[in-house]
């Protein structure tokens, strides 16, 4: 939970300004009411995240007498719109901003609620020097103000977390071009399963002929996103969606709206295996429209013994039996939705009402709501995930830097632990150096928004350690439920115990499009197989990938980290490989499948869990390179003691920052033995890759 802290106002400022309040909410934002009143604004907050597009930051707002006026200097800084003043419009409107270049540390965004595409505006200001103060005017293009942000905030104005902005004046003037509507209709849609009939929750997007989203009725399924209860929100550039719009809200398979009269565009999914619907429709004045949809299977997994989960998802149950929240992960075809309750070394937030089988939850006995956490998390040894948990883990203040005890815990109740963000973020290689070499990591989280990143994971296969595969969405930070998805081998009807042996076993994948079959010698993904030198083995594999997602690309089998074959799709929907290898020493071996929408932060792409073929009972690693693995893992050691602490790079700095600085440096002390003991099994490691090459 969120702790109180509080703004201080120079004293010259006392008479003009009441003191500031820190909202209370069981959440993980900064946001902060600023005593600021300005004509057309009804609040004026400090926000850690936008909503509105930005990356989040952690937020600091002080108040200055800059040239008689009071300003705010801040990282980023929400307006929130009277709503009598504009609410729901669709024109562009003037924003004049007044601010301190001397203060103003870097160029800064003013970000809008804005109609068509995601449904946020963008741009940037560079300051001028020259003047104590400057006066920049702005036109924000088709703004519409409908409280999308955070805590309803319209508008939005800073650098984020590489800046800060002296913002001494706003002044917001509309154009008045917005014509509202005067005719109206009827609109009712349903979504159904094509093969069964049975209405389907969905994800829907409806757009005017401008590109413009209508705020849905309550009819749609209300979300939780943070502290916020929201009906529409954005579909990011990752997720498949075949318009140029990216706004959508979930139905539980009926849906009915009163919309203006004119035509329309029509977007309905249900997740990766089933074919997207992407059509048309017309209000008439006073007339009903109704559009009945039937989504067809592309691929049904279930049936192949494919069930699907994503490891990471924030939301807060009210009750055990969340309806909404089931409804939003079973609209995304997500099976086993794994809630995670986020902890810091303050505090936790995202909480679940109930552990272990209590906690489950099922409508349909498919889609299962399973209670996990996401802590111990830090910006100094990586954030953690523990899944199937009987009852929640939270390490004492004194010991929060102490992780490997809660994956001891986690294990003796049955969960499965690993790490979060592509094993990358957060510093996350530190905790993996340290606690993969005592057999406590389960699985690394590698793929999310958007990728799947291999380095950190192929390094530690390449070593000889067991490491499955993981993909979670992060949402609300990163992406919709499913988005980044696991699909675990066993039965539709099997219980979430069943799926998450399945899962630690290894029998999965990864992915964010492509689906997956892969064995060696007729065994699948995770499974071990002994043979004896000269062996050879019998590779199958095929990828498919729904047209709908993306186009597919090509497949690649992976030995020991390299591209040993690669089979192109020639532009059709499946690919098949069928091979030989002969080997005589041992391998990991997995497959990976591309789409062709491949860019720096997003690729389409699945990647199985390794096989893992053992010649002669000799380790699965990559010999000629564990002198240089090890060094690399003993240097990340090493930094673990003498790297700096940087509060900054926890997300809830805002409240942990004192508290990691008085910690770290008594529980450095507590985990060098720790780390001692590591880096001697590292050293046994390389002693006995040595003697294997003499």
């Amino acid at each position: 939970m969120s702790k109180q802290s509080w703004i201080s106002i120079p004293c010259g400022l006392s008479f003009l300004l009441s003191p500031f309040v820190l909202l209370s909410h069981p959440e993980a934002r900064a946001i902060r009411e600023l005593p600021w009143r300005k004509d057309h604004f009804s609040q004026v907050l400090s926000v850690g995240y936008t909503q509105l597009g930005s990356a989040p930051n952690q937020t600091h707002a002080d108040m200055k007498m800059i040239e008689h006026q009071a300003c705010i200097v801040g990282t980023m800084i929400g307006f929130d719109v009277d709503d009598s003043y504009a609410f729901d419009i669709d024109e562009t409107v003037n924003l004049t901003l007044t601010y301190a270049p001397a203060l103003t540390t870097a160029p800064f965004d003013v970000q809008w609620d804005q109609n068509g595409g995601e449904g946020h505006g963008l741009v940037r200001v560079t300051p001028e020097p020259g003047a104590t103060l400057r006066t920049v005017d702005l036109k924000l293009d088709r703004a519409r103000f409908a409280g999308q942000g955070t805590r309803g905030i319209d508008i939005a104005v800073g650098p984020g977390r590489n800046g800060r902005v002296a913002l001494c004046d706003i002044a917001i003037s509309r154009t008045g071009t917005t014509n509202p509507p005067n005719t109206f209709g009827f609109f009712k849609l349903s979504v159904t399963d094509a093969d069964s009939g049975a209405p389907l929750p969905a994800r829907a997007g409806v757009y005017d002929s401008t590109g413009r989203a209508p705020l849905p009725s309550e009819s749609a399924i209300l979300i939780q996103r943070f502290g916020d209860k929201i009906r529409l929100l954005p579909v990011a550039q990752r997720a498949a969606w075949p318009s140029a719009n990216r706004q959508a809200f979930y139905i539980d398979g009926q849906y009915e709206a009163k919309l203006p009269v004119g035509s329309y565009e029509l977007v309905v999914a249900h997740g990766p295996e089933y074919k997207m619907f992407h059509g048309n429709f017309e209000i008439r004045k006073d007339q009903d429209t109704a559009v009945s949809t039937a989504l067809k299977r592309y691929i049904d997994l279930p049936a192949r013994g494919w069930i699907s989960g994503d490891d990471h998802i924030h939301l807060q149950r009210e009750e055990v039996a969340d309806k909404n929240v089931w409804l939003q992960v079973a609209a995304e075809d997500v099976h086993v939705g794994n809630l995670l309750q986020m902890g810091n070394i303050s505090g936790t937030n995202f909480e679940q009402p109930a552990w272990g089988v209590a906690g489950h939850f099922s409508q349909d006995d498919k889609h299962t709501l399973v209670s996990g956490q996401e802590d111990p998390r830090t910006g100094q040894l990586g954030h953690t995930i523990h899944e199937n948990l009987k009852s929640p883990l939270h390490q004492n203040v004194g010991r929060y830097f102490v992780y490997h005890e809660i994956f001891e815990q986690s294990h003796q109740q049955g969960g499965v632990s690993g790490y979060a963000h592509l094993g990358d973020w957060f510093h996350a290689q530190r905790g993996l150096a340290l606690d993969v070499p005592f057999g406590l990591v389960d699985f690394i989280e590698v793929c999310e928004a958007g990728v799947v990143a291999t380095e950190t994971w192929y390094n530690l296969l390449n070593l000889g350690f067991k490491m499955t595969p993981s993909a979670g969405s992060d949402f609300p930070y990163t992406d919709l439920p499913g988005v980044s998805r696991s699909y675990v081998k066993g039965s539709p009807t099997a219980a979430p115990d069943a799926w998450y042996a399945s899962f630690r076993a290894g029998h999965t994948y990864v992915t964010n499009g492509p689906f997956l079959e892969f064995s060696v010698n007729g065994h699948q993904m995770g499974d071990e197989i002994h043979v004896v030198r000269g062996s050879t083995l019998e590779i199958s594999a095929e990828a498919l990938l729904n047209p709908d997602v993306d186009k597919l690309d090509r497949m690649e089998l992976v030995v020991l980290g390299d591209v040993a074959a690669t089979e192109p799709a020639r532009g059709q929907d499946r690919v098949q490989m069928k091979t030989t290898l002969t080997v005589d020493h041992s391998v990991w071996i997995a497959v990976r499948a591309y789409g062709t929408q491949s860019e720096p932060r997003h690729t389409t792409i699945a990647h199985s869990a390794p096989i893992y073929v053992i010649v002669d009972d000799k380790p699965f690693w990559k010999l000629s390179a564990v002198p240089e693995l090890i060094r690399h893992q003993r240097e990340t050691l090493n930094d673990i003691l003498n790297g700096p602490l940087i509060p900054d790079e926890d997300l809830e700095e805002f409240e942990t920052h004192d508290l990691l600085l008085e910690e770290w440096p008594k529980q450095r002390e507590m985990i060098r033995g720790r780390v001692a003991e590591a880096d001697a099994l590292y050293q046994k490691l390389l002693e006995r890759a040595q003697a294997e090459t003499q």
